[in-house]
């Protein structure tokens, strides 16, 4: 069992704090940075018991702040960079999307480039590097199988874009530009891992309603369960689970640096025809009551090939079945 100190942004997060427990469970102590106060108390109040003295917390206000994360820094063995500007409603995207990702990107690996006993990065990212902003506009994807060492997209914070997610999809671009450029200028003694998810379902911890479940990643399968949205679903997806366990096994020096896509379906792409069905399966009481008798299903055909990572890991993703049977399960519970 290890006792090593990792840093981990945006703790306060869907993914951070599943990234967090999971970090705890193998035995890793952690260092969270929230923004607020209020966070660290949200964060305590879902806390197991056991893992309250393996964390402490650091509140930074602004993470842009060239400098911020130095003091963060100290004794810290792995970094774990997770924060990202995301569901923000605003008409600025440069400043509250696009710039927001490159110099909190720069920040986090400038402070700890000073500090030699780092001895691994991971950073998240996605798959919306990948994919030209204008496809997801018109629904249409081009490429046949999108792996994890392909070209990714580019653009500028000066870029312009129609709405609030092709925003977003642009600053994971920029964010993982930005991280790989200074890796390739600054040569550090650490390497970086960036971990690619598709659609990320599964319990969010942190929430305690079912409006605050529903939202982020998870918003996309809960509303087409529980019948509230006709929009397009493309044939990616990918358990909480999983995401949160290959952070923590990517500070393993002996997984390879790099990028990897992190896909349950594979080649196979998701079936959403099926989400329903297994609604039925597990949960048939709250059919009609909760969730939905039927749903549209429009999707837009994507695929990935997830072999660099499960290979790498050694590991097998947990399918779609398993992560509408959590996603519902864990609504229901929200909602008695």
């Amino acid at each position: 069992m290890t006792t090593e100190l990792v840093l981990i942004t945006g703790i306060s997060g869907f993914l951070g704090y599943a990234i967090t427990i999971s970090a705890l469970e193998s035995g890793y102590r952690v260092r969270g940075v929230v923004r607020t106060q209020p966070r660290i108390d949200e964060i305590k109040r879902v806390l197991p018991d056991q893992f309250i003295g393996k964390i402490d917390f650091v509140v930074i206000p602004d993470l842009k702040v060239d400098g911020v994360f130095d003091d963060a820094m100290v004794d810290v063995d792995h970094v774990i960079h997770v924060a990202s500007p995301a569901g923000v409603d605003t008409d600025n995207y440069a400043r509250d999307y696009l710039e927001p990702a490159r110099d909190i990107t720069i920040n986090v690996i400038s402070a700890a480039v000073k500090f030699p006993k780092i001895k691994r990065m991971v950073i998240t990212s996605s798959l919306s590097p990948y994919i030209p902003t204008m496809e997801f506009a018109v629904g249409k994807i081009s490429k046949e199988i999108f792996r994890s060492d392909d070209e990714v997209c580019h653009y500028k914070v000066t870029d312009q874009f129609q709405h609030r997610l092709f925003a977003y999809a642009a600053s994971k671009s920029i964010a993982l530009e930005t991280a790989e450029e200074f890796i390739k200028d600054n040569q550090p003694s650490f390497g970086v891992v960036f971990l690619m998810p598709t659609f990320v379902f599964g319990p969010n911890k942190l929430s305690r309603t079912t409006d605050e479940f529903n939202k982020g990643s998870n918003e996309i399968l809960l509303n087409h369960i529980l019948g509230n949205s006709k929009s397009p679903l493309l044939t990616v997806s990918v358990h909480i689970d999983d995401v949160a366990k290959l952070h923590v096994l990517s500070l393993k020096t002996s997984v390879p640096t790099g990028r990897y896509l992190l896909d349950s379906e594979g080649a196979s792409g998701t079936n959403w025809s099926e989400a329903l069905p297994f609604v039925k399966k597990y949960y048939p009481q709250a059919v009609g009551k909760v969730f939905a008798e039927e749903a549209e299903v429009n999707p837009i055909e994507i695929r990935i090939d997830n072999s660099k990572a499960e290979k790498a890991f050694g590991i097998k993703f947990k399918k779609f079945e398993e992560q509408v049977k959590d996603t519902a399960g864990f609504y229901l519970g929200l909602v008695s």
